[in-house]
């Protein structure tokens, strides 16, 4: 832990990292909370997030938060593997959910008629029925203040788009942009997304070991109900006793990568800072969002 020296063992660690954390950024109020999160406390906040949190702890603040609107995030790391979940509710608005630079052209002519044409460079960036935007348009400055409007591609150099015709006459310059719209999407809560969790990745060979270590990490949060502590560093009984917890936790839409629950489970009582910050800083992108 970045924060803490030798002469911090034995304090609270949320009281003992506040100072160093809200030098950080002065403009952020950093408060150390070390009472329970009721319900009560958890509803003053727009995002939850936790961390070395109990299963049943994770399911009953996701439970409350889901029911109240409240963006909830578990974040967690054990030795090498890391763990992120994210549920933003019911109807969270995705501004752009291309996530990529935005897409325009330079105006070369627009005609004036019904419906005008626009002449540009790199119409091929845009596709029928798009909402566009124009600025510094010089002569037909209507354009500038007009609401977006969808566009029909014509070729390879022009776009169609509304009545022209009332409009001054173009002189030169300007740009059309596409308007990017927002989105809405829906995320379950926690309790549903364990059961059946979507995996969706860029290399399908990855799947049986994501699927592996999310279901390692389900019994390794049995395997502490069960001992009250985590499996012994290189203790091949405490790794086969996780590996059996695995497969118990219902049917697997995949074969479980036994070696990678094992190597899971024998170094899952270390903390490594690299695993930490790596996490952190995905979990923190996403209490931005």
């Amino acid at each position: 832990q970045f924060l803490l020296g030798e002469s911090d063992l034995g304090q609270n660690r949320a009281k003992a990292s506040q100072r160093a954390l809200a030098e950080l950024n002065p403009s952020v109020v950093v408060e150390a909370h070390s009472g329970k999160l009721s319900e009560a406390f958890l509803a003053s906040f727009q995002v939850v997030v936790l961390t070395e949190s109990p299963l049943e702890e994770q399911l009953r603040v996701g439970d409350f938060c889901h029911a109240q609107g409240i963006c909830f995030i578990v974040a967690d790391t054990k030795g090498l593997a890391g763990q992120l979940f994210c549920d933003f509710g019911e109807h969270f608005a995705v501004d752009d959910p291309a996530e990529g630079d935005p897409v325009s052209a330079v105006v070369q002519h627009i005609s004036q008629g019904n419906p005008g044409v626009v002449t540009c460079m790199g119409t091929e960036n845009f596709q029928d029925g798009d909402l566009v935007t124009f600025s510094d348009v010089q002569g037909m400055t209507e354009l500038n203040s007009q609401e977006p409007v969808p566009v029909h591609v014509l070729d390879t150099s022009r776009l169609e788009i509304g009545d022209t015709s009332s409009f001054s006459p173009y002189r030169c310059g300007g740009l059309v942009s596409r308007v990017q719209e927002p989105e809405e999407c829906s995320h379950e809560p926690l309790c549903q997304a364990l059961e059946k969790p979507k995996i969706q990745l860029a290399n399908p060979e990855d799947l049986p070991r994501t699927r592996s270590l999310h279901a390692a990490f389900r019994a390794l949060h049995a395997f502490r109900r069960e001992r009250g502590c985590l499996p012994r560093p290189r203790a091949p009984a405490d790794a086969e006793r996780v590996l059996e917890l695995a497969r118990s936790l219902g049917a697997q839409q995949c074969p479980l990568d036994e070696d990678i629950v094992r190597a899971f489970a024998s170094v899952s009582a270390g903390d490594l800072c690299p695993v930490a910050a790596v996490v952190g800083a995905l979990a923190a992108q996403e209490v931005l969002k």
